[in-house]
């Protein structure tokens, strides 16, 4: 018979631990405890407790930071999943000094030091900062779109609400129609179902009422001032066409430095669009790190979404060397414009998403005969068309009109192929730039700067700078969503997935032991 060793679990073991050794010597647990426990001001988090001399003694913030950011960065962001690491998990404990917090009280932590945690996210920065981890050369800016807990399907502008709670009104009132009708009927079970989901109607009916009387419109950003999708659960949260469909969350701004891809700013907005965060971003990363961190010597980039006439005079005034470019930036590229892969997609695009559409017109500008100097334009009927004046502004642009005489195109053979809509009041009408220096915009100037091959060159910078930070965060950590509601909540919890990203490259690549002296 085989000679094995004992199998008896029902004994008594003594195990001697040590939870600095635990840790280990140059690991990421080790550099997280130095940080939180001897390294870092946390006077800010203290000031909160007001039990010195009555209550039960409480959890040091620096347990709490302990055992949240290393479940960050172990990808786990419950904060039922991290009491039960507390209990089960060895580097757990050994960060939580053998405590176990409960699930509430780390939950009620994440959601309630807001301001703190942005001093937890400067002094970590300035740490990165002294260890030589930022190189101040380069800033990259971009976004990324993460669902919040907020339902899409309680989105909607105050009048769409309206009609949702119209509409839950009358099926309850349907409901109890039908039930008070059946009455003697002695099938108590489903009245019973029915009445509990008329009940159900009403309150999702009083529920978006009370917020209607609450709440006023949202209005969107930028010069058109319209109304935008509310939201009961979430009002901070948007509505959002990301590539894997459309979600109800947030934009999660952030700027990264190139040497080491050390996040600087973030914030979270309520907005689907790029434009209008621009200038928010670039205040945020003066606040962190200056207002001199953005001279003529550091390079500022982002995608095609900040790309604006706004946006880019706001840049040349305020002295930035940005590069932004435009929708058409990669089809100026020698090196792309004339791929066979480009015109495949051409192709492609015009089968799929049917360029040649209803309202599409067969005669662009392009095909109209103008003389600029004689100021006149001939249509491509050969009639002649009517002078309008060069004073019109498009994108701070100065642009020459002519108009269609009426009679010409109520007679014109082409006008179904020339007009949008229906011929009324109005003919056809065109517009041409203006030339001349005095006339260019300073998307054109932008455009001159990324066109150069200098220009090209930074923002092909761009990729390795930004995106590393967001694979770490969504796809190494296995962030999906943000677990919280309303946007200085959310901005809190975005901001603590950045200061993980840090601390990691703390641990990898810095002098950890210097920056903490």
């Amino acid at each position: 018979m085989a000679n094995y060793l004992d199998d008896n679990l029902n004994q008594s073991v003594f195990l001697d631990i040590n939870y600095l050794e635990v840790l280990g010597d140059n690991t990421f647990e080790f550099c997280l405890y130095q940080l939180m426990t001897h390294t870092l001001d946390l006077d800010a988090f203290h000031k909160r407790y007001k039990n010195k001399n009555v209550g039960r003694k409480a959890y040091p913030p620096a347990i709490l930071l302990r055992v949240i950011f290393y479940a960050y960065y172990r990808g786990i962001t419950s904060s039922r999943a991290i009491e039960r690491c507390c209990k089960t998990d060895l580097k757990f404990m050994a960060l939580a000094a053998g405590k176990t917090p409960h699930f509430t009280t780390i939950a009620d932590f994440v959601s309630s030091y807001t301001d703190e945690m942005r001093a937890v996210f400067h002094k970590v920065l300035m740490i990165c900062c002294k260890s030589g981890l930022v190189g101040k050369e380069h800033f990259a800016i971009d976004g990324c779109k993460l669902p919040s807990d907020a339902s899409k399907e309680w989105s909607g502008t105050h009048t769409d609400l309206q009609k949702k709670s119209d509409k839950l009104k009358a099926s309850a009132q349907k409901i109890i129609e039908r039930h008070l009708s059946n009455d003697s009927d002695k099938n108590s079970g489903d009245k019973g179902r029915e009445l509990k989901t008329a009940d159900t109607l009403i309150k999702n009916a009083a529920k978006i009422d009370e917020f209607l009387k609450n709440n006023d419109k949202r209005q969107g950003v930028g010069k058109r001032k319209k109304e935008v999708q509310s939201n009961i659960t979430d009002n901070d949260s948007t509505k959002m066409t990301t590539s894997k469909g459309t979600i109800q969350g947030y934009n999660c701004q952030t700027v990264a430095d190139e040497l080491h891809q050390i996040v600087v700013a973030t914030e979270a907005f309520g907005v689907g669009q790029d434009q209008s965060l621009l200038k928010p971003m670039i205040e945020r990363i003066r606040e962190s790190l200056g207002d001199d961190c953005l001279n003529d010597n550091v390079l500022l980039t982002a995608d095609t979404g900040y790309s604006s006439e706004d946006n880019m005079k706001y840049l040349f005034d305020e002295g930035i060397n940005a590069v932004v470019p435009d929708t058409h930036f990669r089809q100026r590229d020698p090196k792309i414009a004339g791929s066979e892969t480009v015109a495949k997609h051409k192709a492609h695009r015009q089968k799929t998403r049917k360029d040649q559409r209803k309202g599409t017109l067969k005669f662009p500008a392009s095909d109209f005969i103008v003389n600029k100097e004689a100021k006149t334009c001939i249509c491509p009927n050969g009639q002649e068309m009517m002078y309008h004046g060069d004073h019109f502004e498009i994108n701070n642009k100065r642009y020459m009109r002519f108009k269609s005489y009426l009679k010409n195109c109520r007679a014109c053979p082409l006008q179904s192929d020339c007009m949008k809509r229906p011929l009324k009041e109005h003919g056809r009408q065109v517009s041409f730039a203006v030339e001349g220096e005095d006339n260019v915009s300073y998307l054109d100037l932008m455009r001159r700067k990324i066109d150069s091959e200098q220009g090209r060159k930074y923002y092909s910078r761009r990729m390795w700078t930004i995106e590393p930070v967001f694979g770490n965060i969504t796809s190494n950590k296995g962030t999906n969503k943000l677990s919280l509601r309303g946007k200085a909540k959310v901005t809190c919890q975005w901001m603590m997935h950045c200061i993980v990203h840090n601390i990691e490259k703390l641990w990898r690549y810095g002098d950890i032991e210097s920056a903490m002296r």
